[in-house]
């Protein structure tokens, strides 16, 4: 059977399958389990069918609330949307955000790329260990048979990131994860769902501006290696037991 990466939709952007990329140990990720995504607002009746068809039963929303009750997800049946975002929004998560970056700012290189340092900081965010215990929760509860969708508005940062870490946790090596990372390089458009009128608005205006690039990657890559040691300390730090990463990728990779 041909699988095909790209995800054709009516009113969706940057839809991917990360099916086919193959980890360390030889495996593969399983088609039609994960999926990453631009924006879910726009979708047509066709494009609903189709992930009824595909099975997707999860949406996780990175976007900011504000993002999320301006321009909602068009769910389709079966669908369950969880609230995901992904940056420090106002109060104590902006707060506790400021407070990491202080404390975890020296031990990191520096990068001369605004995405890269951005990613640097929201790696550090108590809020990001949140939703990637979140994320990997899910899917290790997700039923056989059924697939995950995690997306922002365009698919590229937020999603980006997401995407780095979940294969990473799959065990793909860097030059694998980086050929997914890259991809969005080919989506050029800019979806503005920020509200520009907030600082976290702005920002998020314009990191949908700026192109990725390898540089930014390493922002994810190294941080984790820097400050948990690789991938496994990670895994452990969002609160799983040490059997827990054999177990996603067992049931994730073939």
């Amino acid at each position: 059977m041909e699988h095909k990466r790209i995800v054709p939709l009516d009113g969706g952007y940057n839809c991917r399958d990360l099916g086919g990329y193959r980890a360390s140990d030889g495996r593969r990720i399983k088609w039609g389990r994960l999926y990453r995504s631009g924006s879910l607002s726009y979708l047509s009746a066709k494009d609903q069918v189709e992930f009824v068809r595909r099975r997707v039963t999860v949406d996780c929303d990175l976007r900011s609330r504000n993002e999320q009750h301006n321009y909602p997800d068009k769910l389709w049946p079966g669908a369950r949307q969880i609230d995901a975002h992904f940056y420090s929004e106002s109060g104590q998560e902006e707060a506790e955000a400021e407070e990491a970056w202080r404390k975890g700012r020296k031990k990191l290189p520096h990068l001369p790329s605004y995405l890269g340092v951005i990613y640097q900081q929201n790696m550090l965010a108590p809020r990001t260990h949140e939703v990637m215990r979140l994320i990997f929760a899910e899917m290790l509860d997700l039923p056989e048979g059924e697939a995950l969708l995690y997306h922002c508005s365009m698919g590229k940062d937020r999603t980006g990131m997401v995407s780095v870490m979940v294969l990473m946790a799959l065990g793909l090596d860097d030059r694998e994860i980086m050929r997914d990372y890259l991809l969005s390089r080919e989506n050029p458009r800019t979806i503005n769902e920020a509200d520009i009128d907030d600082q976290l608005g702005r920002q998020i205006a314009k990191m949908n501006e700026t192109q990725v690039s390898q540089t930014a990657f390493y922002g994810i890559t190294e941080t984790i290696r820097q400050m948990w040691g690789g991938f496994a300390g990670y895994f452990e730090s969002l609160g799983f037991e040490p059997g827990d990463l054999d177990r996603l990728r067992d049931k994730f990779l073939e």
